[in-house]
């Protein structure tokens, strides 16, 4: 029986480059995939990672991991986010990666979901990419709203200049 050994590449991502400091985001993120890489005996070649907002579909991490399923799309290399939130946080930004992804010959997979074909998964995964999208607006919303009460208070809301 020959049982080849699939390609796998990994992506993560951070809203910021401060995140790439403080916390562990993109290392919990690799750990996760690898491990669910290793669980389905997929043999992994590269890791791409952003540290930019999901609501861009044209990140450097994307755009390196798009080149290198392109050389090899005969392959059927197969791509493993963390969770759909990592991959966008916007459902046009989400169907545009979904759709260069596969014309690239990329597979996608994550331990938090199944993606595939039919009319179930698909209104699931668009659900998804919404509630990301949703929860991405109402965030900056919420920021936003509680910076300008600090400021109605009298506190300072950004660093002093020097």
């Amino acid at each position: 029986m020959n049982h080849e050994v699939k390609d796998a590449v990994l992506y993560v991502r951070v809203s910021s480059v401060k995140q790439t400091v403080v916390g562990d985001g993109l290392r919990s993120q690799e750990t996760r995939c690898r491990q669910f890489a290793e669980g389905r005996g997929y043999n992994v070649i590269d890791v791409f990672q952003d540290d930019v907002t999901g609501s861009l579909a044209i990140r450097p991490g994307i755009k390196a991991m798009l080149a290198t399923l392109r050389k090899r799309s005969r392959r059927g290399t197969v791509v493993i986010i963390d969770d759909i939130s990592r991959l966008a946080r916007g459902l046009k930004a989400h169907l545009q990666l979904r759709t260069a992804i596969a014309e690239a010959g990329g597979i996608l997979e994550s331990p938090s979901m199944e993606f595939g074909d039919d009319p179930d998964s698909m209104l699931v995964e668009n659900l998804m990419a919404s509630t990301s999208q949703y929860q991405q607006q109402n965030n900056a919303r919420q920021t936003k709203n509680r910076m300008r009460s600090r400021l109605e208070s009298g506190y300072a809301v950004f660093q002093a200049p020097t």
